[in-house]
């Protein structure tokens, strides 16, 4: 049968309506869909559609739906669930057949629908599916990743508190033991001055024992006052050392002269270095390398630069014999002996550049390397404040 309209007509086969009542079952329609509150088209009507994919970001829609049963359209009920969201079906009857779902996450969700005939019994279905897309920030990925991050981040802090504790620990015994080192210092030093005053009393010398004594007491305060300090004013180290070259050239006066010159732009009462780092150095120069020269008065000269922000420079300079000629005099005990001072204070120095990674050194190198009696020059790099 075909029906003229405005618009054109409409056509169907009147046998069908027969197999309907037969069948006493009327079809169970979605009539609408609407996304943020506007109704949505597609490519066909929605009656017709099976499945929607909904654009980023709609996150919330609308149903509307009804049984094509107009004589018992009262008496029909429906029941809906929103599968992948809450699996618990909701009944609802003729008058409410518009359902809102809102703020819904990114996934695939299932509507399903069921309606009654009109004895009562649920025997319509009809399914929707529809997809709702992710932002990246949604996807699953991100937010393991977002995870994995944090509980990097959380690893990563631990560890570095762990190790900050474990460094500082580490800190705490190597000052321990630079201070232990600094105190090793004073006693190596006593046995050379008690020998030399012993030797003026062997001499009947007592104006010089004296004076040696009263000098040695000054220089014995200014270790042990240095010694307790992480780092000295310079001017101060540099009086310690003065008075350990008079006490030396008290006792060995007709071999050898000394200076202790430092550079004008070095303002040695503003800057502090770390203590004891070269008497040892001296001690040696005198006892090593001048004290073995027989025609000749030797000299040691102690120079300071400053050649970089953070050290300063120290040249103890002695135009003795030289390292080869020291190691030849020798005699067989003085073989087996390591020089203690100078053992010390590269321990110190090694201490202390793994405490502020830095890389301070000592050089020792001839003064003269044309010459028999080459001479020495040690460089030591003192750490400053």
């Amino acid at each position: 049968m075909l029906f003229g309209g405005m618009g054109g007509f409409v056509s169907f086969y009147p046998d069908s309506l027969d197999r309907k009542e037969k069948n006493n079952k009327t079809p169970l329609l979605f009539t609408g869909f609407k996304v943020s509150g506007r109704e949505r088209y597609f490519n066909q009507p929605i009656y017709e559609t099976n499945k929607i994919h909904l654009q980023k970001g709609d996150d919330n829609f609308e149903i509307s739906f009804a049984s094509v049963d107009f004589v018992n359209a009262e008496k029909i009920r429906y029941r809906y669930c929103l599968q992948g969201y809450k699996n618990k079906w909701i009944n609802t009857d003729s008058r409410n057949r518009i359902v809102n779902y809102a703020s819904l996450p990114p996934g695939r969700y299932t509507f399903c629908l069921q309606a009654t005939d009109a004895n009562g019994n649920w025997e319509k279905n009809a399914s929707l599916q529809v997809d709702i897309p992710a932002y990246f920030y949604q996807t699953i990925w991100f937010k393991l990743m977002i995870i994995l991050l944090i509980l990097g981040i959380i690893t990563l802090f631990t560890l570095m508190v762990i190790h900050q504790i474990k460094l500082t620990e580490r800190r705490k015994q190597e000052q321990l033991k630079l201070e232990a080192l600094r105190g090793q210092m004073n006693p190596h030093f006593l046995f050379n001055s008690l020998n030399s005053i012993n030797y003026f009393i062997s001499l009947n010398d007592r104006l010089s024992a004296n004076k040696y004594i009263s000098d040695f007491s000054n220089l014995m305060r200014a270790i042990l006052d240095n010694s307790v300090n992480e780092y000295v004013r310079m001017d101060k180290e540099i009086e310690m050392l003065e008075n350990y070259l008079q006490l030396e050239h008290l006792r060995f006066s007709e071999k050898f002269d000394y200076s202790i010159e430092t550079d004008e732009n070095i303002n040695i009462k503003e800057i502090e270095i770390k203590p004891s780092m070269i008497q040892s150095f001296i001690e040696n120069a005198i006892w090593h390398g001048i004290r073995s020269l027989n025609d000749r008065k030797g000299f040691v000269r102690v120079v300071f630069k400053q050649l970089q922000p953070d050290c300063i420079h120290c040249y103890v300079e002695d135009d003795g014999i030289g390292r080869n000629l020291a190691e030849k005099c020798k005699t067989a005990n003085l073989r087996n002996h390591h020089s203690r001072g100078i053992g010390i204070i590269n321990q110190r120095l090694k201490i202390i550049n793994r405490m502020k990674r830095t890389n301070f050194k000592i050089t020792m190198e001839d003064l003269y390397p044309d010459k028999e009696e080459t001479g020495t020059r040690v460089i030591i790099e003192i750490p400053v404040r």
